[in-house]
């Protein structure tokens, strides 16, 4: 049987130039030349065995490992992945300081090992971020030193020269963030994640002064706020929670890979998007061994308790609502799926949330049964079980995102391509999927009924490898029945034959060990359909433009194994085009049921600012109502608000979500 390892990565090429700034946004500030007080050093913390010094057989956290530093606290140092051999002599680093949660928690701190032998450093940008230190007008903030030019970026180095209230060191602690998190996606996906304009993703690290942080799709960007709190003595910059950095981070992600799931109607992609960054969140802060030690040290091994793993951005939510408040608990509480209750993104967003986290929970138990085990013994078993499970679930969850439709998802779609693509990377080893699946069943999130049978046409596109779109294009439309089009799709849009070679497994043989590869392609198609909404202030109709589409795998023989469609077809369907129109209705049923009202209210009250960022027109409505070039409207899924995340996935029985 082979045994789950740590896939290969890739690295990521673009150009990118970022601005210069100098001007203070806040008064209430210490100066940035002021040094570290006496009083943040303590004694030194117990060594623990990390997973990095694990042996060939053992998992391991990422590329992270443990450093003891001559300072009285313990900074870890990451790498950034490479799929070259090993070299003699190590590759040129620079040490890049950043929390690994946040200036609440400081003795949670480490190093990025930005690899300048695979990237470069221009003034404070490389191939695959630029920092901006503008606000949203573009006006400058704070002066970007290059870093090309200075020696020394580490986390000792701020520690000594300004660090939480030093603008130098939001700046490399955002990068560092950001860089190491998607160092963990591309190692999952095979390949780089190229941004939606093609270069570098702007960063801000102080875009506006207000509690909040957000990921503009429309112009590829992360935002990040500041405030002053009445609960706490100094400000808090978003940019310094490496919750917050990963959580816009997974929204720029899944934007990448899905753009289109921005104009979905379903109820679930929205939630998707909210849980995908929590999630996101979630695996970044646990490839740090000083973060797993803390959360051992606060659950004594047993995941079911709270911990730092289950509470999102603390010091942005002691900021906001004061401390000793249980803000967030959506990692162990979420509501048993249901199709249209509740309706709200950030709260719907737990349901998946608290799954994938039971998930985790039951395969620590798995791994390690005695893993909570108040010993040594049990301390380092739990350490391998949760490096162990954060691995595997991470590969499963980030996998299945190449077998998504490109234009929008359920839950219960989701679920099964998770558990489609494990099989297909390990087809004899199902214990980790089957335990998946069980916590699917039982949270209502697995739907047997869903179609993903292929047609099989796997061999058509063989031969238009490279080929233009227009070629893709006659060839979708010859296959249209077989792919579940409807007849009356108005337009097509650019397709996409897509091919991976991903590098997962380390297979044990009896000459020695070898690499595992998979290759699999992805033929993503989409289509513009047109629906008719009335209009109960003209007394008319109103045509709004929805997306159709879907992703079919194809083995590396060019078999069709799996097609992922939406609208969602299920068996009971016809098959062919009328199998796709059935589906349409059935969409178009739920979507009246959820929305008709609040959408016809907002098309009656004359919506006229149509920003993502502005709150809706309707209270509780996910979308705006844009006006589209080619005549009627499109519903957007609104940007990402920090601020409504957090209380909408706080515990309700405190408040908080009425806040």
């Amino acid at each position: 049987m082979a045994e789950r390892r740590k896939p290969a990565s890739r690295k990521v090429s673009s150009t990118s130039k970022p601005s210069s700034a100098q001007k203070r946004p806040l008064a209430r500030r210490a100066s940035s030349a002021s040094k570290v007080s006496s009083t943040e050093k303590k004694t030194k913390e117990a060594q623990v065995a990390s997973a990095s010094n694990a042996s060939d057989d053992e998992f391991v956290i990422a590329t992270v490992e443990d450093t003891i530093s001559t300072t009285e606290t313990t900074t870890q140092e990451v790498s950034a992945p490479t799929t070259e051999p090993v070299a003699k002599k190590a590759p040129a680093t620079k040490l890049m300081g950043m929390f690994l949660q946040d200036p609440s928690l400081p003795k949670l701190r480490g190093n990025y090992k930005f690899p300048l032998d695979k990237d470069y450093l221009i003034a404070t940008g490389s191939s695959r971020f630029t920092i901006r230190d503008t606000n949203e007008g573009g006006q400058p903030v704070f002066a970007s030193p290059d870093w090309s030019k200075q020696e020394d970026l580490s986390f000792e180095h701020f520690e000594q020269n300004g660090l939480v209230d030093n603008p130098a060191f939001h700046q490399v602690n955002v990068f560092g963030v950001l860089s190491r998190t998607l160092d963990l996606v591309e190692e999952e996906v095979g390949h780089p994640i190229v941004w939606k304009d093609g270069g570098p993703l702007i960063i801000r690290p102080h875009a506006f002064e207000g509690m909040n942080a957000y990921y503009d799709p429309m112009n590829p960007s992360l935002n990040f706020g500041y405030f002053n709190s009445p609960f706490r003595r100094a400000p808090v910059w978003t940019c310094l929670s490496h919750d917050i950095v990963s959580h816009e981070l997974g929204h720029a992600i899944l934007d990448t890979f899905r753009p289109l799931y921005l104009y979905s109607s379903d109820i679930d992609a929205s939630a998707l998007h909210e849980s995908f960054a929590d999630i996101l969140a979630m695996f970044a802060a646990l490839q740090y061994p000083s973060v797993v030690e803390y959360i051992y040290r606060e659950t004594g091994g047993d995941m079911r308790h709270p911990s730092l793993i289950t509470r999102l951005a603390e010091e942005f939510g002691v900021g906001i609502f004061g401390a000793g408040v249980p803000y967030l608990r959506s990692a162990l509480e979420g509501a048993k799926y249901a199709a249209d209750t509740p309706k709200e993104p950030h709260v719907r967003s737990t349901i998946w949330t608290a799954a994938i986290y039971e998930i985790m929970q039951k395969l620590v138990e798995a791994i390690q049964p005695n893993a909570s085990d108040d010993t040594a013994s049990g301390f380092a078993g739990f350490i391998t079980a949760l490096v162990k499970a954060t691995h595997v679930l991470k590969g499963m969850l980030i996998r299945a995102l190449h077998y998504t439709p490109p234009t929008s998802l359920s839950m219960p779609m989701l679920a099964r391509l998770i558990y489609e693509a494990d099989a297909r990377v390990y087809p004899t080893d199902s214990k980790f999927r089957d335990i998946a699946k069980e916590v699917f069943t039982a949270r209502n999130l697995w739907n047997e009924k869903i179609d993903l049978k292929a047609p099989d046409i796997g061999n058509v596109f063989k031969e238009l490898q490279g080929a233009d779109t227009r070629a893709l294009m006659r060839a979708l439309v010859h296959n249209a029945e077989a792919l579940r089009i409807p007849e009356s799709a108005s337009r097509f849009l650019k397709p996409r034959l897509i091919t991976t070679t991903r590098r997962i497994d380390k297979v044990k043989e009896a000459q020695g060990t070898t690499i595992k590869e998979i290759t699999e392609h992805y033929l993503e198609y989409t289509y513009e359909y047109s629906q008719m909404v009335s209009d109960f202030l003209s007394g008319g109709m109103s045509a709004f433009t929805v997306y159709g589409g879907g992703t079919l795998v194809i083995d590396e023989n060019w078999n069709a194994v799996c097609l992922a469609a939406y609208p969602e077809p299920i068996q009971e369907d016809p098959a062919g085009a009328e199998g796709g129109k059935a589906a349409w209705k059935r969409v178009r049923e739920e979507f009246d049921k959820i929305h008709g009202g609040s959408i016809q209210r907002t098309l009656a009250s004359k919506d006229e600012n149509r920003s993502l960022k502005d709150r809706p027109v309707v209270p509780g409505c996910p979308f705006v109502i844009q006006s589209t070039s080619t005549g009627g409207y499109r519903l957007m899924r609104r940007c990402c608000n920090l601020h409504e995340h957090i209380k909408g996935i706080s515990v309700t029985q405190n408040g908080l979500a009425d806040l």
